[in-house]
């Protein structure tokens, strides 16, 4: 046998009358109530109690029974067992509820069953304007008869023996009954209204015989009272929002009370049971401050104090120059943009950079980057609750004049050509040049061996005697190192750039002439 009935109202559409002595906030419930008092005939049915009866502390909290065995002391003519599994009331801050759930529970009168019930709950719930009601069960049955709990009262009926009453049945009226008013009371409960039937002789009698009520609860809602605030934590976050926050106070209502920053709804909202703490996720807002206000249907707080952090969300980089400078640091850098405004630094791959300026519309930034290591480094604009990416600076390594520990050959005649080798330090290809007899050799007529310790360039024309030869880079420029340019040099393999055996023939010939000059003159 299954049975389940439902019901949910608002109290202010049934137009009926409060239950006696209810005040703002008050709930109650209770579970089996025996209230059998007849006479039919010659037999008499007694049973009165009440199993299982919890009213909510005035003063705000939950009062509860559980496991309450039905059990009646000297009944008569009545049978009643079973288990009041739980009854529940609570008055909170803007809601009072009442539960009440019965398991297992038989009645028989008269040597009938009339109720056998597997389970059956009713509850109740209260707050300002919305009230709501219900009622579920499960194997259900009235007579042996499987029914569904409903509004409408079903009269049931089994023939019984009663002394001096002829042709006796037992009817039992079961109906769910509920109460209310626009004042926000509600009350429900279950019940079966028991009677005899029959003749007296010749005249039909029917005897009252009381009721059971199965279960109950009711409940009235709190005054519709704003909420209080009295502190918000943290009390500042990112301008992007996400940010959880905690919010203290009074009189907050569990799915029915709203937070905002400025009018912005906040999202995640989660009330504590007992309605004075909620937590709340931040929405996106302006950095500064914001007001945070908690509404419910009884109205709104005084407004707490929020403060959004720049976070860099809305920073937008469009430039950034110079986009280089020495592992030494000490680079000026311009970063331009927008929505800088609340920036508090900068840095080159997490270090902060010096010398920080923002300008009041928050377009330009300018900074002085620190010592780090030789490569590419993120630049990142710093905000109280974030970062925004600037882009990349390159550092090269700091620059160091080159240094001349050699020439070879350290001479060569005045007509230049002479290929020589300079040994020493700080050589950089591509961007060595050589200074010599007022002249400048370009790098690109500069070779400079990987390492940077040794190079090779080819000695413009200069009068006879020392010039000075000088090395030049981007670290600075070398010692002097002297090369001795020589008038009327026979020419030789090493100042036309020859082998070493083509210039020593030239050099025997030479002498060869010479001599054969001396013995014409001789001879004359």
């Amino acid at each position: 046998m299954t049975s389940v009935g439902l019901l949910v109202a608002g109290a202010a559409g049934l137009g009926l009358a409060p239950p006696a002595l209810a005040a703002p906030g008050d709930a109650a419930a209770r579970g089996v109530v025996l209230d059998l008092v007849g006479d039919p005939g010659d037999e008499s049915v007694q049973a009165q109690g009440t199993f299982g009866s919890v009213t909510a502390p005035p003063g705000g909290g939950t009062d509860d029974e559980t496991s309450v065995d039905v059990t009646v002391s000297d009944p008569v003519n009545v049978v009643a067992t079973g288990t009041v599994a739980e009854v529940t009331a609570t008055r909170g801050p803007a809601t009072s509820t009442a539960v009440s759930r019965l398991a297992d529970f038989t009645l028989s009168v008269l040597g009938v069953e009339v109720l056998d019930v597997s389970e059956l709950a009713v509850g109740a719930r209260c707050r300002p304007d919305n009230t709501s009601a219900e009622a579920t069960g499960e194997d259900i049955a009235v007579f042996g008869q499987p029914i569904t709990i409903t509004d409408t009262a079903q009269e049931f009926s089994a023939n019984v023996t009663v002394t001096g009453i002829t042709g006796a049945t037992l009817h039992a009226v079961v109906d769910r009954q509920l109460t209310g008013t626009p004042n926000n009371v509600i009350g429900i409960n279950v019940r079966a209204v028991l009677s005899v039937a029959g003749l007296d002789g010749v005249e039909p009698v029917r005897f009252s015989l009381g009721q059971v009520i199965l279960a109950e609860a009711s409940c009235q809602s709190p005054p519709a009272v704003p909420p209080t605030t009295t502190a918000i934590s943290p009390s500042s976050g990112p301008q992007s929002g996400g940010q959880p926050v905690t919010i203290t106070g009074t009189g907050f209502v569990p799915n029915a009370t709203e937070v905002t920053f400025d009018g912005v709804a906040a999202t995640n909202v989660v009330v504590t049971t007992d309605g004075t703490s909620l937590t709340a996720v931040t929405p996106p807002g302006a950095a500064g401050p914001a007001a945070v206000v908690v509404t419910t249907a009884g109205g709104s707080a005084p407004p707490l104090a929020y403060t959004y952090l720049a976070d860099g969300t809305s920073a937008e980089v469009t430039g950034l120059t110079p986009g280089e400078g020495p592992t030494s640091g000490g680079t000026t850098v311009t970063i331009t943009g927008s929505g800088f405004t609340g920036a508090t630094g900068v840095t080159f791959a997490g270090v902060a950079g010096t010398g920080f300026t923002v300008n009041p519309a928050g377009t330009t930034i300018t900074v002085v980057t620190p010592p780090n290591p030789a490569g590419p480094a993120t630049v990142a604009l710093v905000f109280p609750a974030g970062t925004a990416n600037a882009g990349t600076f390159t550092y090269h390594p700091v620059a160091v004049a080159p240094t001349i520990e050699s020439l070879f050959p350290n001479h060569g005649g005045t007509a230049g050509g002479t290929v020589v080798t300079v040994q020493g330090s700080g050589f950089v290809p591509g961007r060595t040049t050589i200074g010599l007899c007022g002249r400048t050799i370009a790098a690109g007529e500069v070779t400079v061996a990987t390492g940077g310790r040794s190079l090779t360039f080819r000695t413009p024309p200069c009068a006879a005697g020392h010039a000075a030869v000088r090395v030049t880079t981007p670290g600075g420029t070398s010692n002097e190192v002297a090369f001795h340019y020589r008038a009327n040099l026979p020419v030789t393999g090493a100042s036309l750039g020859l082998p070493i055996a083509g210039g020593l023939a030239m050099l025997l010939t030479g002498a060869a002439l010479l001599l054969a000059a001396r013995h014409r003159r001789q001879r004359i």
